[in-house]
């Protein structure tokens, strides 16, 4: 019994150990924005602005200098060696973020960062902070200010070459702001809707940041059918940079019923000066409208083969109607008064006049038993 317990008890403990040292381990890939296995995070995130957990955000005087930290991560199972450096930004196609290369000199943001080490090697599992200041030249302009602190596996060339071998590499947005009269504001210039050859539909808004400060967008585009029901809705939140277009491709998968559609796309944005990155006033966002764009979508092999069922019972339905409605203007145009005579009932008078008693009863809307009385009258057809 006493062996028993101090197994149950030692499984306990190694259970816990192994739960702890995973924690431990995987900690750092919880944030860390990564590529292959490595990358890195903000040190010191603030806790009052998620976005700080995966960007650099600052607001700086002229001549500042901040202290900041990348915690450099390697989530891998092989021992990683990182090149750690600064970079400018450069707009992607379609206007979003992106890191320059370490090869284009950096004039901006990349050229106020001086890092402690611009090499680290972590083994399997570990993380290692990297410190670094940035340094706010006298002379910078009001406005938001963008750069990169991007990590980049370095690799050993094969074959006894010489030299080193680069690869991966990864890179966390650093974002200055230089108070000032600071602009928020953004332009519809274009959106259009193209038609592909698998029948689907390509949705794509062009938005310009005319501010001095990049600007999250919250684009959407609604696309309803003829009659106003909205059939689909694209979009998302979207970072402009300033002084940048950016456009997105929402796609429109094929319409199964088809007919005419309408598309139209509305951008909101927050113009206070109290929203940053990561930051919103609270207040109401400003709501821009763009142009609607009608379009046409032939239907599937299915919804057609509906559409026409339906269609052809809708006409065989209108033609029935029709009919009913002709017979009951011949019975109004055409049929005559008659004085009922003693001993004639309904069945009788159907028979004499050649035609149903049910549509006796009908149009002169006698009820149950449909007795007749003496000297009443009552419409039946005209003698032929």
């Amino acid at each position: 019994m006493q062996n028993q317990s101090i197994k149950k008890r030692s499984m306990r403990i190694l259970v816990i150990g192994l739960t702890i040292l995973t924690s431990a381990v995987f900690a750092n890939s919880v944030f860390a924005i990564e590529y292959g296995g490595f990358g890195g995070r903000p040190a010191y995130p603030d806790p009052n602005n998620p976005r700080t957990e995966s960007i650099f955000i600052h607001i700086l005087e002229p001549g500042d200098v901040q202290k900041e930290g990348v915690l450099t991560v390697n989530n891998s199972a092989e021992r990683k060696t990182m090149l750690v450096y600064a970079v400018d930004s450069t707009p992607s196609t379609g206007g979003a973020f992106a890191c320059a290369q370490a090869s284009v000199t950096a004039k901006d943001v990349g050229a106020w960062i001086t890092l402690e080490k611009s090499e680290v090697t972590l083994e399997p599992g570990t993380s290692e902070l990297v410190p670094f200041t940035i340094t706010v030249p006298k002379n910078a302009g009001i406005g938001e200010h963008n750069g990169c602190i991007v990590m980049q596996e370095k690799k050993e060339k094969a074959d006894g070459k010489s030299g080193v071998s680069l690869s991966f590499r990864t890179g966390l947005r650093v974002a200055i702001t230089i108070p000032g009269e600071l602009e928020r504001k953004l332009e519809i210039v274009g959106f259009t809707v193209t038609k592909r050859d698998d029948g689907s539909f390509l949705l794509h808004p062009l938005v310009k940041n005319l501010g001095n400060v990049s600007i999250d967008a919250d684009a959407k585009v609604f696309t309803r059918y003829f009659f106003g029901l909205t059939h689909f809705t694209n979009g998302g939140q979207y970072p402009i940079l300033r002084g940048e277009t950016s456009d997105w491709n929402f796609e429109l998968k094929k319409p199964f019923w088809g007919g005419w559609y309408r598309s139209s796309f509305v951008v909101g944005y927050d113009t206070n000066s109290e929203a940053g990155v990561g930051v919103k006033s609270g207040k109401e966002l400003t709501r821009l409208e763009g142009p609607s764009v009608w379009f046409w979508s032939f239907p599937t092999p299915a919804a057609l083969a509906i559409e026409i069922v339906v269609l052809l019972a809708l006409a065989f339905g209108g033609f029935l109607f029709w009919l009913s409605q002709k017979r009951k203007r011949w019975i109004k145009e055409n049929w005559v008064s008659y004085e009922v005579k003693s001993g004639e009932d309904i069945k009788s008078l159907a028979e004499r006049f050649d035609v149903s008693w049910k549509l006796i009863a009908k149009v002169n809307k006698l009820k149950p038993p449909y007795a007749l009385k003496p000297g009443e009258k009552i419409k039946i057809p005209p003698r032929s």
